[in-house]
């Protein structure tokens, strides 16, 4: 199967690393022959990871640290998110109710389920937590 080389970024900071974080992903996304729908997704999917890396695995902190990298493997994408902060229980996570009154906050699982084909999460590291996105290139 062919890969790619990787693309990788290393940040540190708060929410002010978010604009860069999207437009990494956006550039890593095109280089790596995603379509537009493809890259939309990825960039969406990332944003929310790297808020939640902010908000809740380093929550109270003022600086973060986590790596984002992106690879083709095939006609997949995988971006990984990892993160050296509080570790990640996506077993306590609940659905948002998408039927009902709008809450705020409590999409972004939800919301990178429905635009990746595959996310996964790696807990078992000694500290903090990896998450992996994947997506075909093409829609």
């Amino acid at each position: 199967m062919d890969t790619s080389p990787t693309h990788r970024l290393e940040i540190r900071g708060g929410n002010e690393v978010l604009s860069r974080v999207r437009a990494w992903a956006a550039r890593a996304a095109a280089s790596l022959g995603a379509d537009e729908q493809a890259a939309a997704d990825f960039v969406l999917a990332i944003s929310e990871a790297a808020t939640n890396v902010l908000r809740y695995a380093y929550a109270g902190q003022a600086e973060s640290h986590f790596i984002l990298t992106a690879q083709a493997l095939g006609e997949r994408i995988i971006f990984r998110v990892r993160d050296f902060g509080r570790k990640f229980d996506p077993s306590r996570v609940r659905p948002p109710n998408v039927d009902g009154e709008p809450s705020v906050g409590g999409y972004g699982i939800f919301l990178m389920r429905r635009v990746m084909d595959d996310v996964q999460y790696i807990t078992d590291h000694p500290v903090g937590t990896e998450l992996i996105l994947a997506r075909r290139r093409q829609t």
